[in-house]
């Protein structure tokens, strides 16, 4: 009963957070599950010294080429167009330090010159989502008020919107070919990145504390709009140590001519793509193929022709590779954040868990290990401590018990950017952040997410979880992808629907899909309405999108 919430306390979740902040004291060691992997250290670096370690064998080699347009930059380029940028930021465009920059870029060369060249200026980066409209951007540059903007093309005409929604006086920089013109007033990317000389004395008289601020992405937390997230220097110094050690490296540094070839599918706008796919191969000598938006046909040119040896996927990406489309002679290594995925072919997976809040790395399973369960997310990663609260009384529950997963490690955030209120509901006293994710802990396996807090549907007073459900519905043969969510019931309070997507070619009845789940669950948990769709609405991180979902039932 304690670990079964029912709705009416989920409801109250919200007001009782806020009273409730300090969750782990001295006392409640016993409750608390350390890494197996120990502790890292963070180092007493710059954080582009970190980047840049290990850089000396491999300048010369490519660091990013686009899929699309075939642009590349060597490391070497990408080094030098950095500092170009960063001093044209401060000598150019009059920027100080702590000024935000913010970009609506997609994956592509350009942004990891953007993105760093911003912090080697000692301003603070803010990525953007490109494909935003209008209203979604004004949110954002409202909130953080920065005094640059870069986009495409593409994306200018909603920027120029959304600034003037948000009263900003944000100078615009355009990524676009040398040989187009651009807008009046709008800066060209290349005259402040690729021509140009670094001031270099001048950029190493720019120093950063470890607690700075050097990244506001957003997220959407466990309620409300989305907020800016604070990383600072010391959650990216540490999360490079963290990539670093050998259970989770995946990387082999490059030597001679060898390089790990990574195709960058999720975007570097998320936490996910920036930290753990960008940061985490730039130090590493990797090459890096973009994608600035998803297509079928050019990702699985980048499979057949690129010999990749690293895949960050989420399982819809999953489900829909094809083994033919990998190199006979290799093996591919696939790292799946979310939800639980499948194994199969020549590819050998590893799970993962993070959030915005942790900077991406909380969990993952380890390489090399033998016995692995799929549907769980791994054991903490080095210096990450782990443990699992009642939502309502806010007090730890034993090891293996359910309920809500609080992180600690030296990649959580600082706090929500200007939202005192919201970071004081998700953090704890102690330093612990509230994940608003269900789970429990298993000492053979590692962490399960069963669910979030806000996801839960009430059947006749029971909870039901719809990523169980949603897992059970991927298992039947002519279903592709499953979305669940619950809707009012005339008797039972709410019921599950599901959104299926069928695979192409194959066939099944809304009768026979509801059988497949009744068969497997308790009978409260049975598939009340079944819906085939072209189509699961998703965040580009993957998770998808209840709500949308909701309004299509309505």
């Amino acid at each position: 009963m304690a670990r079964n919430l029912c709705l009416r306390q989920i409801r109250e979740l919200k007001s009782l957070r806020k009273f409730s902040t300090s969750v782990a004291s001295r006392k409640n060691e016993e409750f608390i599950i350390k890494s197996p992997l120990g502790e890292v250290e963070v180092p007493k670096m710059r954080f582009l010294d970190r980047v840049w370690k290990y850089s000396a064998g491999f300048q010369d080699h490519v660091a990013v080429k686009c899929a699309e347009t075939k642009k590349s930059y060597t490391y070497r380029q990408v080094r030098k167009n950095m500092a170009v940028f960063a001093t044209s930021l401060r000598k150019k465009l009059c920027l100080k330090e702590n000024d935000i920059v913010s970009a609506l870029l997609p994956n592509s060369p350009e942004f990891p010159v953007v993105a760093f060249g911003t912090l080697q200026a000692g301003c603070i980066f803010s990525p953007v989502n490109p494909a935003y409209k209008e209203i979604e951007i004004s949110h954002q540059i409202s909130t953080t008020q920065p005094k640059v903007i870069i986009t495409i093309p593409e994306s200018y005409d909603n920027v120029m919107k959304g600034i003037k929604l948000s009263k900003s006086n944000a100078q615009v920089i355009i990524v676009d070919s040398p040989n187009k013109p651009v807008p009046a007033g709008v800066i060209r990317y290349s005259d402040l990145a690729e021509s140009g000389e670094a001031d270099y004395i001048f950029l190493d008289t720019i120093e950063k504390k470890n607690d700075d601020v050097a990244l506001i992405p957003f997220s959407s937390g466990t309620t409300g709009l989305p907020k800016g997230v604070e990383i600072t220097y010391k959650n990216l110094l540490a999360a490079a140590e963290i990539m670093a050690v050998k259970e989770n490296c995946f990387p082999i540094l490059t030597h001679g001519d060898f390089q790990d070839v990574v195709p960058c599918i999720l975007p570097f706008f998320h936490i996910y793509g920036m930290v753990v796919t960008l940061l985490g191969h730039f130090t590493n000598g990797c090459k890096l193929v973009t994608l600035p938006r998803f297509s079928t046909s050019l990702y699985f040119d980048v499979l057949r022709n690129q010999n990749p040896s690293l895949l960050y996927v989420v399982p819809p990406v999953v489900v829909g590779i094809e083994p033919t489309a990998l190199d006979s002679e290799s093996r591919v290594a696939a790292h799946c954040a979310s939800r639980p995925s499948i194994i199969y072919g020549k590819l050998e997976f590893s799970q993962g868990f993070g959030a915005t809040e942790t900077t991406s790395l909380a969990t993952s399973t380890f390489i090399g290990t033998k016995d692995v369960d799929f549907s769980c997310c791994g054991f903490g990663l080095a210096s990450t401590e782990m443990m699992f609260i009642d939502p309502m009384t806010v007090q730890p529950v034993p090891i293996g018990e359910s309920g809500e997963l609080c992180i600690r490690s030296p990649t959580v955030m600082k706090g929500y950017y200007k939202n005192d209120k919201a970071t004081k509901e998700t953090m704890t006293a102690d330093g612990f952040f509230r994940t608003g994710d269900l789970g429990h802990y298993s000492p053979n396996y590692g962490v399960y997410v069963t669910d979030r807090i806000k996801e839960l549907i009430k059947v006749k007073g029971m909870q039901v979880a719809p990523a169980e459900l949603e897992s059970i519905l991927r298992s039947h043969p002519a279903v592709q992808d499953a979305a669940v969510i619950g809707v009012p019931h005339e008797y039972y309070g709410e019921a599950p629907k599901a959104f299926i997507i069928k695979k192409n070619g194959l066939n099944a009845s809304s009768e026979e899909i509801q059988d497949f789940v009744a068969n497997k669950v308790a009978s409260f948990k049975k598939i009340e309405e079944v819906v085939f769709v072209n189509d699961i609405p998703k965040t580009s991180s993957g998770k998808i999108l209840r709500k949308e979902l909701k309004k299509m039932h309505a």
